[in-house]
């Protein structure tokens, strides 16, 4: 039999992965690569300096095996409600510009640790950003704001209180005249309170805000139709249709966790009955988006082709509601710029009118105020599901500020929060017109480039440690409050403003409680301990929509048409860094080191640029981009002309070496690398925002790009007119994405709805699993609970019963469950079609086990430390490998340990340090490990990770003196950690344990629950894992595999229920569902989709390289049962195999 039928639809995973380098080649073959226990002298030094700062922050300062020497002192008196070892849980949010993350903050012994989302809030049931559990990090920052300053010299608090007295008292005199705000913008209503009280004290001054993420424009272009800032909040619980206009909905938006967790459920399928229930997404889009990669059709398209676009779809969509008048016109005139397949737009449309009431459309903030408009027109006539909040308006912005400043007269200008020396607009000179005020006064607890240029920088406390209020993106009223005393002497905001209107109080508890009081609240300690106060959100209005007014609007803008984009016309899309944000998280570890969901990139923020582009490039400049096809990596001897060809572009190590590009906007340049990433415009280039700072502390210190440098006022969002130049110079990313490949089959499994109708099994009917031996799944119809209880569990070295015998109580069990209930059996299911790859599970497992990050030098090496990863494949209609696809479909999946019970890293740890529990955990025994690797050699899903060296230990100087060094760990970075999570040393192997400690702590709760009863279990839903937790989406589920009732045992029931790498029989603990897709057959590229049964079995049906075969010859292939092991498994898209009507959705990993 030929292996390469076995193949499925061909994965990649990055252009090395394409093109079969040998380089990748051996990363996918070596759990660590030859190399990787290698010292680099040359970065040694900037690698003992991050280590300093917060690295140390996931770890415990242990020398070697003995204990750490401590001091126990009692407390003079007992706190209430404080128990030793037992964790506080109290409420608070995170602070935002648009909105407010609903929190609830785990604490130990008074100090947080942890931080989860408030499940009161139903929106969001319980989940967080990544950015929010990322931000406990900040409060335990060592270079963190701690100090104020006032000159060179730094001033306690007291003194900080006294200046901003003073100023209050100056500017009394002359009504505010001279004084300028420029605030971040803020939901918080007490702020909001004391801004209106200061405009109305200081009636001659000027108060602006501005953010360099502006989210705004969607509400601001309601006003010019409706009268008034309008929000519009979707229903995606009552979609069945969705169209998004370069809008990230599910990802990177304010409220997008609410947004992602309704659109999930729109999508889940429990059985066959549901598949036809599915919603359907259309994404059209000048990025590669999480919204983009769920998208059943996916279009894309500059995001200066947007007006036009939206204009040909309103057209059709008004014409079919026969509404809209002569506005029709107007859209067919706008419509006529642009070139796009008219059938794509014809049926898009005619799906969406066809579900009239379920079906709306979005548009991206970034785009011009026309397209809002023509949205607006259009979910009218589809009377979207759509709830429309009135919103407050929009303050006066930074040119405001810039334009007072430069007028002169300005005595105080008064800065809180953001950083605009650093991302303010380059074409207003901020930094300028901020000299040109008399006295700078700076708040911001971050010591940042505004704050090195103010002349009284004021420290403010983190928002864990402040007193506040602020709103969820509806509305609902929140409170911030304090989890521990200030760290250090800061200051809050609402203090300061309090203290520069000069108010009797500048309490901030108490200026948070008057403002509840007056927005109606009565029980202020309710609203602390629930988290939000009922029936606050913002008012639902009805709106009636004008088309005629809308007619006018469009009629009075000005549209210049735009010339072609082409390699020596660009379009540049500015987008905040998945790592820093807008800047604000430049220095926060956890997230610089988090691989971005696409590129899969650390520690760095390139230029992103299509394929298309990537060739233009490489035949004006004459600089290699690309890894070239060689006889080393598959090509033949003729076409590598006759030479043993090395690839200049070279993938090593994980070193990508990039080239650098000289990028060009009206007249401003920067040099930077590039990373070519399918699924972009042709001629759209992505510069993502927030790293490349100058003032920041030592771990972001020369982290990444400043692109803020070539952003001005008129382009916040996208710029036109670009260039973009090679040069000979090259630049190391630390790319993740060739980390930890798995050599296997069948990994990513996909289907479309109706295929699945069909063929309920099809997600067990691919590749290995269809042409397995008789004896292969031996118990696969045994139900779970039977499968927990009789069959072997793996166990221990010093107990190996033999296999299917029962565990010992089996009978006793059977019998008498109400004194002997059998042990829980904890297992895992991830549900693909749910998972967007936002990550937000990686940071909240690294911050719930105390995982080290380790920097780009040694993730640069392969050392990365992150028990959760996200793999992201790329697929495609078309596979070769001298071309990289334009169109790609995205599939994400999390992995971390699978808990085999067979578990192939058992059997060879030679010191019995990786161990099977009683309830199915493959555990770990720390202090037993020896770091032979020996496990992490034999785990086939590369989830194992290694300390090569104390990361968390050593001081400055002393870390490769390994046990002679000194151990002086801040007592800062030591409170974030979880005290119930044994922090790793060197030489020490270290893997995910299911958050046992989260097992154990329920377990023990419910035996006090219990009492004499022998009602011990613990209930369904009591444990959640971080990573289940945290997940917006749904898309986890942990629990007892052996109760047929629990919610893991219902999703592992599924038909789309398989084991990763289930051949191997490891009998893996979590499993996974495989991803559903619903195009519509109707849609002209349906056909061009690389999981369309249709396609594929047409054009491909069961054969190799295109060709099929007879049926004859299939039967032949399914009884070789022997002849899997072997050969170079085929990657042609179009080859697929199954017993069942070929199953052209399975997929392969790229990797073989």
């Amino acid at each position: 039999m030929n292996n390469k039928n076995l193949a499925g639809p061909r994965y990649w995973k990055s252009l090395d992965d394409l093109a079969e380098t040998p380089a990748f080649r051996e990363w996918m073959e070596r759990e660590f690569p030859s190399g990787a226990s290698e010292l680099d002298g040359v970065n040694r030094r900037q690698f003992m300096k991050v280590m300093a700062a917060s690295f140390g922050l996931a770890g415990l300062g242990m020398s070697g095996c003995r204990r750490p020497e401590q001091t126990i002192l009692p407390y003079a008196k007992q706190p209430e409600n404080v128990i030793p070892g037992v964790p506080v849980y109290y409420s608070s949010s995170m602070p935002g510009v648009r909105e407010n993350i609903p929190l609830i903050v785990e604490t130990h012994t008074g100090r947080p640790t942890k931080l989860e989302g408030n499940p009161s809030y139903k929106a969001y049931g319980g989940a967080t950003t990544v950015y929010a559990q990322a931000s406990i990090l900040n409060l335990y920052d060592p270079d963190r704001a701690t100090k104020s300053r006032e000159g060179e010299g730094t001033i306690t608090r007291d003194i900080v209180r006294d200046r901003l007295s003073e100023l209050s008292v100056a500017h009394t005199k002359d009504m505010g005249e001279g004084l300028v705000f420029l605030a971040e913008p803020s939901t918080s209503p007490s702020r909001k309170a004391l801004a209106d009280a200061i405009k109305l004290k200081y009636p001659k001054a000027t108060w602006t805000e501005y953010s360099a993420i502006d989210e705004s424009s969607a509400e601001a272009a309601t006003v010019s139709v409706l009268g008034k800032p309008i929000r519009a909040i979707p229903q995606f619980d009552k979609v069945k249709r969705v169209l998004a206009i370069d809008a990230d909905f599910v990802s990177s938006v304010s409220g997008h966790l609410g947004y992602a967790r309704s659109f999930a459920k729109s999508r889940k399928v429990s059985s066959t009955k549901d598949a036809s229930s599915m919603s359907r997404l259309y994404s059209v889009e000048s990025l590669l988006t999480a919204t983009g990669s769920t998208a059943d059709h996916r279009l894309r398209l500059s995001s200066s082709q947007m007006v036009g676009f939206t204009a040909q779809i309103g057209s059709n969509i008004l014409k079919a509601r026969n509404v809209g008048g002569s506005l029709v016109k107007k859209l067919d005139e706008l419509g006529a710029s642009i070139s796009v397949d008219p059938e794509w737009v014809k049926q898009c449309s005619a799906d969406l009118v066809e579900h009239v009431g379920n079906s709306l459309v979005l548009a991206g903030d970034h785009l011009p105020d026309a397209v809002h408009h023509i949205v607006l027109a259009i979910n009218t006539a589809l009377n979207a599901p759509i709830n429309y909040l009135n919103v407050p308006s929009k303050e006066s912005g930074i040119e405001v500020a810039v334009e007072r400043l430069n007028k002169g007269g300005v005595d105080t200008l008064v800065l809180l929060g953001g950083n605009p020396v650093y991302n303010a607009p380059i074409d207003l000179n901020w930094e300028n017109a901020q000299s040109k005020a008399k006295k700078t006064l700076f708040l911001s607890d971050a010591k940042n480039e505004t704050a090195a240029s103010a002349d009284l920088f004021m420290a403010q406390s983190h928002y864990l440690e402040s007193w506040g209020d602020g709103r969820a993106y509806d509305g609902v009223l929140l409170p911030v409050q304090p989890m521990i005393e200030p760290l250090f002497p800061t200051v809050n905001e609402l203090e300061v403003l309090a203290l520069l209107l000069g108010s009797q109080t500048s309490d901030a508890y108490k200026i948070t409680q008057d403002t509840f009081r007056q927005l109606g609240g009565r029980d202020f300690n309710k609203f602390l301990s629930d988290g939000l106060l009922e029936d606050s959100s913002y008012e639902v209005v009805p709106i009636e929509v004008d088309y005629a007014v809308i007619f006018d609007v469009l009629n009075s803008d000005k549209f210049s048409a735009q010339k072609e984009l082409s390699s020596d016309n660009l379009e540049v899309r500015f987008t905040p860094s998945s790592h820093g944000m807008d800047g604000r998280f430049a220095n926060n570890g956890w997230m610089l080191e988090c691989p971005d969901p696409m590129t899969k990139l650390t520690w760095d923020n390139p230029i992103l640029i299509s394929p298309r582009l990537a060739k233009d490039l490489e035949a004006r400049d004459g600089v290699q981009i690309f890894p070239k096809k060689t006889v080393l990596n598959g090509a033949t001897f003729e076409a590598a002309k006759g030479t043993l060809q090395r690839n200049k572009a070279i993938f090593d190590r994980g070193k990508e070496m990039a080239v650098v590009a000289e990028l060009t906007i009206n007249g401003r340049s920067i040099e930077a690398p590039i990373h070519v990433l399918p699924g972009l415009a042709n001629y759209t280039i992505q510069l993502p925002l927030g790293l490349g700072r100058k003032v920041v502390g030592r771990v972001g210190y020369g982290v990444g790009f400043d692109f803020y440098r070539l952003r001005e006022s008129s382009n916040m969002g996208y710029a036109n007119n670009a260039a973009i130049k090679l040069t000979k110079k090259t630049y190391r990313l630390a790319n993740t994405q060739e980390h930890w490949s798995m050599e296997g089959r069948a990994i990513v499994r996909e289907a479309n709805a109706d295929y699945y109708t069909k063929h309920p099994d099809f997600a067990n009917k691919v590749g290995v699993e269809s042409h397995a031996p008789a004896n292969y799944g031996k118990y696969d119809y045994k139900s779970l609970q039977k499968k927990s209880l009789n069959n072997y569990r793996g166990n221990s070295a010093y107990e190996h019963p033999k296999f299917n015998e029962p565990y010992p109580n089996v009978k006793v069990w059977k019998n008498n469950q109400d004194k002997f209930p059998q042990i829980q059996q904890w297992g895992m299911a991830l549900d693909a079609n749910s998972c967007f790859g936002c990550s937000a599970c990686v940071i909240a497992c690294q911050s719930e086990n105390n995982i080290p990050i380790v920097g780009k030098d040694q993730v640069l090496r392969g050392r990365e430390m992150h028990w959760m990863r996200i793999d992201r494949y790329f697929s495609a209609a078309k596979y070769d490998q001298a071309e990289i696809p334009e169109d790609v479909q995205v599939s994400f999946m999390g992995v971390a340990c699978q808990h085999c019970e067979n578990a192939p890293c058992e059997s060879v740890c030679p010191v019995n340090a990786t161990v099977h529990d009683k309830q199915g955990l493959n555990t770990m025994a720390y202090n037993r490990c020896v770091g032979t690797r020996y496990c992490a050699n034999n785990c086939p899903f590369k989830v194992r990770r290694f300390n090569f060296f104390d990361w968390n230990k050593r001081q400055v100087g002393e870390f490769y003196k390994g046990p002679l060094g000194k151990v002086d760990e801040p007592e800062l970075q030591k409170m974030q950690k979880n005290p119930n999570v044994t922090v790793r040393m060197r030489g020490v192997m270290e893997k995910c344990t299911y958050c046992v400690q989260r097992i154990e702590s329920a377990k023990i709760d419910q035996k006090r629950r219990a009492g004499p009863s022998g009602d011990i279990h613990v209930k369904d839903g009591a444990i959640k894992t971080a990573c289940q937790q945290v997940c917006p989406t749904d898309a986890i589920s942990f629990g007892d595999i052996s109760d047929p009732n629990s919610e893991v045992s219902k999703m592992k029931a599924s038909d789309r229920n398989y084991s990763l790498l289930g051949y191997l029989n490891v009998r893996a603990r979590t499993t996974y569902l495989a991803r559903l897709r619903n195009p519509n057959k109707k849609m002209p590229d349906y056909y061009d989709k690389p999981f369309a049964y249709a396609q594929y079995d047409e054009r491909y049906g069961h054969g190799s390289s295109g060709d099929k075969h007879s049926s004859a010859e299939h039967n032949k292939h399914s009884l070789l049962d022997n002849s899997h092991g072997s050969g170079k498994d085929h990657v042609s898209d179009g080859t697929h195999t199954s017993h069942d009507h070929h199953a052209p959705m399975a997929g392969d990993v790229a990797n073989h």
